[in-house]
């Protein structure tokens, strides 16, 4: 699942978009190396079935950074599903 983002300094979070995914259009978040807990849908910023949540402090950063970078994830999200390398966003 290739990084299609380090928007954070720290490291601490990665966005990720996998190949060939289930709609709807939604990137993975590692952190602290989990990254099938956190999923985030790109259209609405809603939260994917987590299997765990990260801390509000966080979950709001991600929020906010998907709205402002939606058009972009959303041309990377398309070319995803077409087998096309993806580039960073951000």
């Amino acid at each position: 699942m290739p990084p299609v983002s380090h928007p954070f300094k720290q490291g601490a979070l990665v966005i990720l978009m996998n190949y060939n995914d289930h709609s709807p259009p939604h990137v993975h978040v590692r952190y602290q190396g989990d990254i099938r807990s956190y999923r985030i849908e790109i259209q609405n910023q809603t939260w994917l079935k987590p299997g765990r949540q990260l801390p509000s402090s966080l979950r709001r950063l991600v929020e906010v950074w998907v709205e402002v970078h939606k058009k972009e994830l959303l041309e990377q999200w398309h070319k995803a599903q077409q087998g096309q390398p993806i580039s960073i966003v951000g």
